[in-house]
């Protein structure tokens, strides 16, 4: 239902003509018939005023009719494509910003791998001494532990980082269909 659907049961709810209303708001009837037709929208104060008048809230005249802008809006998502954006969105990604996605998922790797081998340095140091791969030293032990600290640190920074990204590159694919689709 229309906001001047909407008015006009209101209207007629209250038992009042358009030349009732419009003197009570002091406006022309062909103004009321106007908002009724969904010819013209009354102003924010205009429709306080209607509310007041017919004894609903603004939000119980308006509501109908965002659902029903809802609903367009969701029907008419994804129903044409724009094929320059296409064209140029694909252009644009191949050219430019595959390299940063590819660098920046580099990156990442290359965190995610510094970061685990902290942690597990102690294991492998423990593990090349008891296999008699290398001999114990303390400093290498005291390093070790210290390294495994470090990445207990890097551990969150690197979970935050891989979060950020996914969120990024999720938003920049919406952001890439939004663009395409009319």
């Amino acid at each position: 239902m229309s906001l001047g659907e909407s008015l006009k049961n209101a209207r007629a709810m209250n038992n009042l003509t358009q030349e009732d209303v419009a003197k009570k708001l002091y406006v022309t009837r062909q103004t009321v018939s106007r908002w009724e037709q969904n010819k013209t929208v009354p102003n924010i104060f205009v429709l306080q005023e209607l509310s007041n008048l017919y004894g609903l809230s603004i939000d119980d005249l308006l509501s109908e009719t965002k659902e029903k802008t809802q609903e367009k809006e969701e029907g008419k998502a994804m129903k044409k494509i724009n094929w320059f954006a296409l064209f140029g969105v694909v252009c644009f990604n191949v050219v430019l910003f595959s390299g940063v996605a590819i660098a920046a998922i580099g990156l990442l790797i290359a965190l995610w791998a510094i970061t685990l081998s902290f942690v597990v340095s102690p294991l492998l140091l423990l593990g090349a001494n008891v296999t008699g791969l290398q001999n114990f030293e303390m400093l290498q032990t005291v390093l070790s532990v210290i390294l495994c600290g470090v990445g207990v640190v890097l551990y969150p920074f690197s979970k935050k980082v891989t979060h950020y990204l996914i969120e990024f590159f999720s938003k920049y694919v919406k952001y890439n269909q939004k663009t395409i689709y009319n």
